[in-house]
């Protein structure tokens, strides 16, 4: 596994891509936002596929939501294959 692989963002796009082809990008949403005061926002990051949520995380950074949501989606499609992926 070379080291991108190993970042949850590329893994989920990765993976989805695998079940979706070059359409993948049609299949997933992200919703991603902040709350609190500027000197300690709190980001928040869900990932849909087919519009059921695969993952969602919260933290300081927004890329660590990004990946928290992506990593949880990567677990979550390691066990099961998302609706209308029989290919």
């Amino acid at each position: 596994m070379s080291s991108n692989d190993s970042h949850p963002r590329t893994r989920l796009n990765n993976i989805l891509q695998g079940i979706y082809g070059p359409s993948a990008q049609d299949h997933v949403r992200w919703e991603v936002n902040s709350q609190g005061p500027p000197n300690a926002l709190v980001w928040y990051a869900s990932v849909y596929i087919d519009d059921m949520n695969y993952g969602t995380a919260s933290t300081r950074t927004r890329g660590g939501a990004l990946d928290g949501a992506a990593e949880q989606a990567c677990e979550h499609l390691s066990h099961e294959r998302p609706p209308g992926s029989r290919r």
